[in-house]
């Protein structure tokens, strides 16, 4: 009988700080093809993307997907965003997307926690 404890989703809540593509944090338009460039690179299948537009500056975007999920706000006055993504399936996933978005925001400080949910133990 195994012990092995699996979750049923994987987050990643991140913190973006100092961001060099500053364009993308109050774009409604790059924030859209931020999300859809990350998902092609991460190679899933896009379910929904959803960007609203706050006044009087900042975004949110939302990216779902066959894997999981991505939700990104930002302060572009403050050159900050953060970001939860969370995997129903792969766990590695979450980080995996954490990654191409930094790559893309290039941040000069960053942090992120994980935090498994749903546990199944068996």
């Amino acid at each position: 009988m195994s012990s092995e404890i699996r979750p049923k989703e994987t987050q990643v809540i991140a913190e973006l700080y100092d961001v060099a593509e500053k364009d993308f944090l109050d774009s409604p338009e790059l924030m859209k093809k931020l999300l859809q460039d990350a998902a092609d690179e991460s190679g899933v299948k896009v379910l929904h993307i959803h960007v609203h537009e706050f006044e009087p500056y900042g975004v949110s975007g939302f990216l779902m997907t066959d894997k999981g999920y991505v939700a990104i706000h930002t302060w572009p006055e403050h050159s900050y965003a953060t970001i939860n993504i969370v995997s129903f399936s792969e766990p590695s996933w979450s980080w995996d997307m954490y990654k191409i978005m930094a790559k893309f925001l290039k941040p000069r400080q960053q942090s992120a926690v994980e935090i498994k949910s749903g546990l199944d133990f068996r």
